[in-house]
This record gives C-alpha cells, structure tokens and sequence, in this order.
C-alpha cells in the first residue's frame, strides 16, 4: 500500500482504473508527460488530499477523480480541452475548483465549474458548507451530478434563463428543502429536469413577483438584496 507514488517522467497516459480504489494514496505526482487522465484513473481514492494536474494535460476523463472524498481542492489548466461525466461526483470534502484563466473550453466562478460561456454549471464544489446557493443569470443548463450530494444545501435560486436541468444533478441533497425561481410557474414547468432529481422537484417552490401577489400561491422578491416570501 502506497501512500505517495511518483509517475516516471516519460508516461504519457495515466490509463483507465489505474488507481481505482487506492484508498492507501494520499498524493500522486504526475509529470509533465502526461497528456491524458483516463476514466476512473483515481476512482475511489479515498485518501487523496491533493493533486496538480500538469499543464500537459489535455484530458480528464469519466469518474476520474469520483468519491475521491479527501480531496479539498483541484486546478484544472489552460490545456485541458475535455472533462468527462462525474469526473469530481462526489468528492464532499473538494471546496474549489479552480480553472486556468487562459483556459479556452472551462472556467471557475467561485469555486465552481461552469462551460467558458458560462452557460453551463458542470460542478458545483459540494465541500462547500453554505447553506444557500444562487445560479448565475444566464446559466442556461446545470449539468448532470451538478450538485449530487451536496447536503449543506438548504435553498437554492434557480434563474429564468434556466431551461435544462440534467439527469440526478440533485440527487442526495437530502438537506434541500427550499426553490427559489425567478420567473414564473408556467416558465418553470418548461423546464426539461432529469430524472432523479426528487429532492428538487419535492422541495417548496417560490416564484418571484416584484409586487404583491394577488393569487394563492408561494411567492418572493427581493428587499435590499436579500430573500423575503411574500
């Protein structure tokens, strides 16, 4: 059992499993040879506090880094043109991702892994211990697993301009109890969710109204930059 290990320089591919389940492994150092992380290369790597991915990299694959639940925070580089499905799902301990501003296809928003256009939440970082979250105006997609796990949510605002919400992106956000949309009813129900996203659907949905509601039904505005329910 391994709790560090050095990769040769010269390797060029950390391959498929590589390190799946080393839950020995607490860090990894990976030369600048490397181009490509394979699919579930440090799956399950339990005990893995930190890694720095080069430079080299151009490739992050499937689950990659999935239930890598010692990992606090990762630096995505201006190389890396793909990251796969769930490649961080899970990791509840990961606080920050950080994305390279140079980086052509990703970027980070406070700790959090959106396309460069901003238009997608791919991550959110689920270590992160704030109860509430907002979504940026103009995310038009949050990715599947988006938010899978994070149990310190408690309310989430979700923008008008959202129109696709992926497949489990809030599964097992068991502390998810509040919705806070920005538009209206029928805008929401135009909405393509995902399956398994019952703690989103089943959480209380506010709408947003500017002025007082004159109809039955959960609605909020803003005062003074802060939440209030009608």
């Amino acid at each position: 059992k391994y709790a560090s290990f050095i990769i040769p320089d010269g390797v060029t591919s950390i391959g498929k499993s590589a390190f799946y389940n080393c839950d020995s492994l607490t860090g990894i150092t990976i030369p600048s040879s490397v181009t490509t992380i394979g699919s579930y290369a440090f799956y399950g790597c339990y005990s893995l506090t930190s890694i720095t991915i080069p430079s080299s990299v151009t490739s992050i694959g499937d689950s990659a880094f999935e239930y890598c639940y010692s990992l606090t925070s990762i630096t995505i580089p201006s190389s890396v043109t793909s990251i796969g499905d769930t490649a961080f799902h899970d990791c509840d301990r990961l606080t920050n991702i950080t994305v390279n501003e140079n980086n052509e296809n990703y970027k980070s928003i406070d700790g959090n892994l959106y396309t460069k256009d901003g238009k997608t939440l791919i991550q959110y970082a689920i270590g992160k211990k704030d109860a509430s979250f907002v979504i940026p105006d103009g995310v038009t997609g949050i990715g599947s697993y988006a938010f899978s796990y994070c149990d310190s949510l408690t309310s989430v605002t979700i923008p008008s301009s959202v129109t696709s919400i992926g497949y489990e992106a809030f599964d097992a956000c068991y502390n998810l109890n509040t919705v806070y949309y920005t538009s209206t009813k029928s805008e929401w129900n135009t909405i393509s969710i995902g399956t398994y996203n019952s703690e989103l659907t089943n959480a209380t949905r506010y709408y947003y109204s500017e002025t007082a509601p004159t109809t039955e039904g959960n609605y909020w505005h803003y005062v003074d930059g802060e939440i209030v329910v009608w």
